[in-house]
């Protein structure tokens, strides 16, 4: 009995650190970020995104978008977007009235996805129905 109930603490104890471990690399990302170190910030979203692979990561894919923007690689930020679009249903809406995405960003990428933007949903529509 005093085995389950320390493997059960220790689960719990686990969960604790890894909620803690990945609320502190999205922190670090950020920083980043702000410190206009984007390469860095780059590689801490990057395994943000890995972890949190279940949550609903909108606003960090347009903080990663913006951070590849602002490297001058918007080929990446815009292959971002189109990832977040099937992954996580981004609409047109979402990208023209983000307050975190970059207004540039947000035009250049309506313009290069207009004519892929509803097939894109549609993946994302057809994933959910899926799961």
């Amino acid at each position: 009995m005093k085995k389950i109930i320390f493997l059960f603490v220790m689960l719990f104890v686990g969960q604790i650190t890894f909620a803690k471990d990945k609320d502190l690399l999205l922190k670090e990302a950020r920083q980043f970020a702000l410190d206009k170190d984007y390469d860095a910030a780059i590689k801490s979203y990057k395994a943000y995104v890995n972890i949190a692979k279940n949550d609903n990561l909108k606003e960090v894919y347009f903080e990663l978008a913006n951070c590849y923007f602002k490297s001058n690689d918007t080929k990446m930020a815009v292959k971002t977007l189109k990832t977040s679009i099937k992954k996580y249903g981004l609409t047109e809406e979402d990208l023209i009235y983000s307050q975190v995405l970059d207004a540039k960003l947000s035009d250049i990428t309506i313009v290069e996805l207009y004519n892929d933007f509803t097939r894109l949903r549609n993946r994302y529509v057809t994933y959910q129905e899926r799961h």
